[in-house]
């Protein structure tokens, strides 16, 4: 009995090391000997292990390489096959959902952008009949699935917190209805967490492993990922950076407020509101949008300058924060505020005055789409898990 748990396991190890080696050739292909070479197994475990994952399509021929100088039969070169697999990956956010079916390597062969009905339930509801209806044009069935949602996910319970925008979710068991409705493996996680392996995936920097992604808009919140995969804490809320408290002189206001009460869209048009009404010169009406306050300020507008200052020093104040906790190599701002270019530039020029070396800051080249790519990688991520045993159990039983 033992002998027979130890070979399942070896197989399974052993499996997962030539499917590794796949997919880090990619589209280039890759031999079996060069497998071999790269995995240090015999050529005849890698050839028994090709022919179950040939046999049940998880890869197949890409091209015969040529022969070395005319002499000898040509390789053949393998790859990992897209359609092996599909994901489901959806950003749940307060007024629109990005629902989305990816292959096993990334493509995106489906999407949708839907309203982001009123309540949880229905939200859900939706994205679970929106993949429906993709999957059914793919022709398959989703082997994992990830979905980001504005609150904070309490794993144990099952239940998603602090999303005041979606009444409903406190109650509602998220994962084990996907997993009902959907597929059998689901990853929850907030949104602001998948974007930051968004952005981390899309950025070309290959030795960057400590990342931040700062969100700023109506809320402010923050993914953290360490050595390459998010940090969520001991009952995941890991984040809430929006909540804390900063005390900046320019806000003029009689005690500390959070930074969400300084630097979020609506706080910015509150600053600009207060300086108007005090009298500081500006050359725009008392109510208006976030846009317009910063390009006003670029122009040196008074008022428009003052709101802009305000929401920059509490945001660098923040960030000097993190640095002293966390110690990011980058950080990259997204939303209608972060990602402005008025507003990060700001961020930075406060926070060189706190910080002798501070971290890198950028701003966002995904946009909108920052938590959907990150659910698409989440996915993948649990999908190849599970892809070698489901595989392996398809092509000869594990013993």
């Amino acid at each position: 009995m033992r002998l027979g748990s130890d070979s399942r396991i070896l197989r399974l190890l052993n499996g997962q090391r030539v499917v590794d080696a796949l997919f880090e050739a990619g589209s280039d292909g890759i031999s079996r000997a060069d497998i071999a070479r790269a995995t240090s197994l015999s050529k005849p475990t890698v050839s028994a292990l090709m022919e179950t994952f040939e046999q049940v399509g998880l890869v197949r021929v890409v091209d015969a390489m040529p022969p070395t100088r005319g002499i000898g039969r040509p390789g053949v070169l393998y790859e990992v096959a897209p359609e092996a697999g599909l994901v489901v990956a959806a950003d749940v956010g307060a007024t629109k959902t990005i629902v989305g079916v990816a292959d096993l390597l990334g493509n995106v062969l489906s999407e949708e952008r839907i309203s982001t009905a009123r309540n949880a339930d229905a939200a859900l509801r939706a994205v679970v009949t929106t993949a429906d209806k993709m999957l059914g044009r793919l022709g398959g069935e989703a082997g994992a699935a990830c979905i980001g949602v504005p609150g904070v996910y309490q794993a144990r319970e099952d239940r998603v917190t602090l999303a005041p925008n979606l009444p409903g979710f406190e109650v509602l068991p998220i994962k084990a209805r996907l997993r009902q409705e959907l597929c059998h493996d689901v990853f929850v996680d907030n949104d602001v967490n998948l974007a930051a392996l968004g952005e981390m995936e899309a950025i070309e920097e290959t030795d960057l492993s400590d990342f931040a992604a700062i969100s700023v808009g109506t809320g402010v919140g923050l993914g953290l990922v360490f050595g390459g995969d998010v940090y969520r804490g001991g009952n995941g809320a890991v984040g809430e950076i929006g909540a804390m408290l900063i005390d900046v002189a320019e806000s003029r206001l009689d005690s500390p407020a959070t930074l969400e009460d300084l630097a979020s869209g609506p706080a910015i048009r509150r600053s600009f509101g207060v300086a108007v009404r005090k009298g500081v010169e500006t050359g725009l009406v008392s109510d208006s949008d976030v846009p317009a306050i910063f390009d006003a300020a670029n122009d040196g507008d008074q008022a428009a300058a003052h709101a802009v200052e305000v929401a920059a020093a509490a945001m660098a104040m923040a960030v000097s924060h993190l640095m002293a906790i966390a110690d990011p190599q980058m950080i990259v701002f997204g939303g209608g505020v972060g990602a402005n270019p008025i507003f990060l530039e700001a961020v930075q020029r406060r926070l060189s005055t706190l910080a002798a070396v501070p971290p890198k800051l950028s701003a966002s080249t995904l946009g909108g789409r920052a938590a959907f790519s990150g659910a698409v990688l989440q996915a993948l991520r649990l999908l190849h898990g599970s892809l070698v045993a489901r595989s392996l159990e398809i092509g000869a039983p594990l013993k």
